[in-house]
């Protein structure tokens, strides 16, 4: 359903410059084509080019400032855009790089920085990856062991980083280092952006247990950093750590893929048919067990859905504060969990036996495992939306106070 018949003049003139230089330009959007897939090679390269096609067209950046080479448009023309960029495959893999690293770069970096890489981004230059995670480190982000040690005017950086979606792809990545051990551990952090081609980084693939190398492990070897490439103040990363990390949980919650779903919501859920096709497959159809399944999952997807939409809603009018963006992000962990258990109690030994992707039996299954530690553990959701949205107390850290080189940590020495 278009809102072409509430567009002014000059969003009109947007939307037809938009219809113009979209059609003929960009790939059509095929049905099943995944929206991001890192060992695709070929599709990563393809979404660079449509970026740039963007660019070219004027259409990059909507709702950013001019000074770094945004539209400076409200949000109006960017749901324009996406409107009229239904029928087109878009830039998905940049899905980091505007859901995270943009915001960050435009509260958090230097004007330098700014003008070097938001417009590095938007030209479809530069994908953006965040090194995060340790292999010590887990949930617990301020114990990072990864250390910044300054000399002369450059920042060398060693350590390691896992779970990077898009490691092995990125140019540029978010890193989070410990720049003085002898501040309590939130506070002896800094960030900086590295540049993933530069010596001294190795990036592995990770072999997933369903098969596929989304994540990569990253070894920093004495890797150097210009001095202003500095994001934020020295020893004061976990500022930028926390907007970096509320702007995930955004991205999330009104999902990560901007443009994949319909820019305009509907009126009505309309339930997954792929329930039901597999129930049929399964000659279960008119089992009363699995029909109350069924029953479960569809309402499941509904509230989903429909708590997506009003969180999604509550950010863009701030009706909600911005931490509401923990609320969906939690409940996807959790109804992923209930869903794949349905979905297994549906299927019984046929799930196990099917191979991925055999008559939709990998719908719900997929996620289960990373949702539950993606953007954050259960355990670290729940007490993020205890302690930010409900404003209950926070939980006793001992360690939040004392000197970090006076902690034991879960390393070798």
């Amino acid at each position: 359903m278009s809102t072409e018949h509430l567009d002014t003049e000059d969003q009109k003139a947007f939307r037809l410059k938009a219809r113009n230089w979209m059609q003929g330009r960009l790939p059509p959007r095929i049905q099943g084509e995944p929206a991001m897939d890192w060992e695709d090679k070929a599709l990563v390269d393809r979404d660079r080019v449509i970026q740039r096609c963007l660019w070219d067209g004027g259409l990059a950046g909507i709702m950013l400032p001019t000074a770094y080479g945004g539209l400076g448009l409200s949000k109006r023309f960017s749901d324009i855009f996406y409107e009229e960029a239904a029928p087109y495959r878009l830039p998905w893999h940049f899905g980091n790089a505007f859901n995270v690293v943009m915001p960050v770069l435009i509260a958090h970096a230097n004007e330098a920085l700014k003008k070097r890489y938001v417009p590095g981004i938007l030209k479809g230059e530069q994908i953006w990856c965040q090194l995060l995670s340790e292999p010590s480190g887990g949930s617990d982000l301020a114990g990072v062991l990864t250390r910044a040690e300054k000399r002369g005017d450059k920042w060398f950086l060693n350590g390691s980083k896992v779970w990077t979606t898009g490691g092995v792809e990125g140019d540029m990545g978010l890193c989070l280092a410990r720049t003085d051990a002898s501040l309590p551990k939130h506070a002896g952090l800094t960030m900086f952006a590295v540049d993933m081609h530069a010596p001294g980084v190795t990036v592995t693939k990770l072999r997933l247990i369903r098969g596929n190398s989304d994540f990569a492990q990253e070894f920093l070897d004495d890797v150097e950093v210009p001095e202003d490439h500095v994001i934020g103040e020295v020893n004061a990363g976990w500022t930028v750590a926390g907007t970096q990390l509320a702007n995930e949980r955004a991205g999330m919650a009104r999902g990560w893929h901007e443009g994949v779903a319909a820019a305009v919501e509907a009126s009505e859920i309309t339930p997954r048919q792929s329930y039901l096709t597999l129930a049929r497959e399964l000659g279960l159809a008119d089992d009363p067990l699995a029909r109350e399944i069924i029953g479960e999952l569809i309402v499941i997807d509904a509230v989903y859905e429909l708590t997506t939409r009003r969180v999604g809603n509550g950010m863009r009018t701030r009706s909600l504060p911005p931490t509401i963006g923990g609320v969906p992000s939690l409940m996807a962990a959790r109804t992923d969990v209930r869903r794949t258990a349905l979905l297994s109690a549906l299927t019984g030994p046929t799930a196990v036996a099917a191979p991925p992707g055999s008559s939709g039996l990998d719908n719900g299954f997929m996620r289960v495992c990373t949702h539950r530690i993606g953007g954050g553990t259960t355990e670290m959701q729940l007490n993020s939306v205890a302690e930010r949205y409900l404003n209950l107390p926070r939980e006793p850290g001992p360690d939040r106070d004392i000197p970090f080189n006076q902690l034991r940590h879960n390393a070798l020495r």
